[in-house]
């Protein structure tokens, strides 16, 4: 399906995204219902046997609740089934939701080469006829636009400052983390670096539940002044290791459940070491050829006129001129629903309140919503028309340029679900690789126009 192919109704997919990301070992019916020119329902169905696992594993979490009359050991089971009836039940919904349901429909989205904007909007959980549950989700879908011959549109690149000084910065800065970069346990995970692991559930006795199902997330190591409890189980261990937790580490600390954590199998999938700059990286994001360009390159994020990088002035110089060739209009809902996600952001920022204050502050969040969108759908559709993919080395390329406050200049999309710029929580490997799909088509773009 290419980025002209309307939805379709009812498909049953099991398909196989790059990385094995889509999780094939869980069965899940997809049903497109289309409700207007820009709004589609979609609803994720999983089967009965699934959701009765989770149900059988949840169970037991709330049987350590010292109940009056009874000894901890000879509560009957059916009795906690009746007393936690609806906790048990939201708790595995919650489950099947955060490692079934989201990141399968992200995948499905991306493989299908739907074109949608924000986040699916979860709408709520029914009975499915075979028994299971039915996810719905509220789907915002954008116009397919006819994309010109871009690669030949005439783009002059923004020129650097010519400060002697900044090439002695860069070449600093290059001898300062090459001499870094040797220096860290390339085997070992240490503070600062990234993790990509996968969760299965498992009983009391770490006996994998049937059926035995993993889904992917990232993390970041901080065993720093304000450490990060879970990550911190990673340290000193290597890929290919596993461990057993029950962390509270995918629980949704709102919900009123107390203290009730699955147990989980940790299994180490990839590592990407942390803090310092990787030449090898930076060559191979930006197809460098020798130090020459990569002197360049980093001149790009070292070079600032007017308080904006060379590096940001080349992007908005790229979607200026993108955006001028393929002209569309955003229905207004769309730019309302991002610019709440905008707002919910700036509220966490202290300096909030000093922006509240200026007259023009909605009118100003409200253009960077639209301009956030248009670009969104730009480059998702140019991608899908590209056929770009991501393997796991992309992934890791976009993940390590977080590690350094002057490197990260060159990330441009990150992921827009709030508290993932530290990453110091588990997120859903979809999150990231919707993000770090949409960073390598701009430096795909950049690329061929600059040629």
């Amino acid at each position: 399906m290419d980025a002209t192919t309307p939805l379709s109704e009812g498909q049953n997919v099991s398909t196989q995204l790059p990385l094995n990301l889509f999780n094939a070992s869980v069965p899940l019916m997809f049903k497109v219902i289309p409700v207007s020119s820009h709004l589609s329902k979609i609803v994720i169905e999983i089967n009965s046997d699934i959701v009765n696992s989770v149900y059988k594993s949840t169970v037991p979490l709330f049987c350590t609740n010292v109940l009056e009359g009874f000894e901890y050991e000879h509560v009957p089971q059916e009795f906690i089934e009746e007393t936690y009836k609806n906790d048990i039940i939201n708790k595995a919904h919650d489950y099947i939701f955060k490692h079934l349901i989201y990141d399968n429909l992200f995948y499905y989205l991306l493989n299908q080469k739907i074109c949608f904007v924000n986040y699916p909007r979860f709408s709520h959980i029914d009975k499915s006829e075979n028994g299971g549950l039915a996810f719905s989700f509220d789907l915002s879908l954008t116009d397919i636009l006819e994309l010109k011959e871009w690669r030949n549109f005439a783009f002059r690149t923004p020129k650097r400052k010519r400060y002697k000084d900044l090439d002695k910065q860069v070449k600093q800065f290059i001898d300062e983390e090459t001499s870094l970069s040797k220096k860290q346990n390339m085997e070992q995970i240490e503070d600062g670096d990234w993790v990509c692991f996968s969760a299965k559930l498992v009983t009391e006795n770490h006996e994998a539940t049937f059926p035995c199902f993993t889904n992917l997330f990232w993390v970041k190591v901080k065993t720093g002044a304000v450490p990060n409890t879970f990550s911190q189980l990673f340290c000193d261990k290597r890929v290919g290791n596993s461990f057993f937790t029950n962390e509270p580490i995918f629980d949704d600390s709102s919900q009123d459940y107390g203290d009730k954590w699955y147990n989980f199998l940790i299994s180490i999938e990839f590592m990407i070491k942390g803090r310092h700059l990787s030449l090898d990286t930076l060559r191979a994001t930006f197809k460098l050829k020798n130090k020459t360009e990569i002197h360049a390159k980093l001149i790009e994020v070292f070079s600032y006129r007017n308080d904006l990088s060379q590096r940001r002035m080349i992007i908005e110089e790229v979607f200026n001129l993108l955006l001028s060739k393929h002209r569309f209009e955003i229905p207004q809902h769309f730019v309302l629903r991002r610019q709440e996600d905008i707002l919910l952001g700036l509220e966490e920022q202290p300096d909030y309140h000093v922006y509240k204050t200026q007259k023009d502050f909605l009118s100003c969040v409200g253009l960077l919503a639209e301009k956030q969108l248009k670009e969104e759908i730009i480059i998702d559709q140019i991608s899908y028309k590209e056929n770009i993919t991501l393997d796991i080395k992309d992934l890791q390329n976009y993940l390590h340029f977080f590690n350094n406050k002057r490197i990260k200049e060159f990330i441009y999309f990150r992921p827009l679900i709030g508290k993932t710029d530290n990453f110091l929580t588990p997120v859903n490997a979809s999150v990231i690789y919707q993000a770090a799909l949409r960073e390598k088509t701009l430096n795909h773009v950049i690329f061929q126009l600059v040629q």
